[in-house]
């Protein structure tokens, strides 16, 4: 079984791979390693999905099938090395958008338009090794549970960002409104990038005018005014 590390997220305990634990640290096998996890990831953007053999990935790798189960008791623990990698590059790329974004001489609505340009062209730039990602999370609770903690980290700091600009939403439920502004941008990206459960929808529409158009949108629910 692959060894897990315990975290918390909101009072849950969340298992993640520890993938630290078997990862060799040094000289050629180290070399080894990292082929191994770069084959299999580039056979999921070929493929589309996780369906491929160990014997695919050892040829693609240039490893034997012996090295691979020296550092994966199974496919399916190579395939949650390639996600939690995945993950973190993902997370680290967010991180310095969101840094970049800062200025506190902006407007809401520059930020709104600055965040979606940026974050839309960045999760395009991801979501070919993220379809099968996502797909496999439908049945794989280990993928779906360490998608959902990074989602629920990025959202997080998103909220935080989107509340800078508090002074210019039209009602009081701050914090709800700039979760529901996320959730609106992210669900409408994934959808137009065939993440999730439609692929068959993606790249419906122009992309540069959905960003627009998401950005105007966001500004736009955030400053709207309670019902009288």
């Amino acid at each position: 079984m692959t060894r897990v590390s315990t975290s918390k997220a909101k009072g849950h305990s969340i298992f993640v791979p520890n993938e630290a634990s078997r990862v060799p640290q040094q000289g050629r096998s180290k070399a080894s390693y990292e082929r191994m996890v770069n084959a299999a990831e580039k056979l999921m953007i070929k493929r589309g999905n996780d369906d491929f053999t160990l014997t695919e990935v050892s040829k693609t790798g240039k490893v034997s099938i012996g090295s691979i189960y020296l550092r994966f008791d199974s496919k399916d623990d190579l395939i949650r090395a390639v996600h939690a990698r995945v993950l973190a590059r993902i997370e680290h790329d967010q991180n310095t958008m969101l840094n970049d974004l800062k200025d506190r001489d902006q407007t809401l609505d520059d930020f709104a338009f600055r965040f979606v340009d940026a974050y839309a062209d960045l999760l395009k730039s991801y979501s070919p090794v993220l379809r099968p990602i996502m797909l496999r999370a439908a049945n794989d609770s280990t993928t779906s549970t360490l998608g959902r903690h990074s989602a629920e980290k990025l959202s997080t700091e998103v909220r935080r960002h989107f509340l800078y600009f508090e002074g210019e939403f039209g009602r009081s439920d701050h914090h709800r409104l700039a979760e529901t502004a996320f959730r609106m941008i992210y669900c409408t990206l994934a959808r137009y990038l065939g993440l999730g459960s439609s692929p068959e929808a993606a790249n419906e529409g122009n992309w540069e005018e959905l960003k627009e158009d998401l950005a105007i949108m966001c500004a736009a629910f955030l400053r709207a005014k309670p019902r009288p």
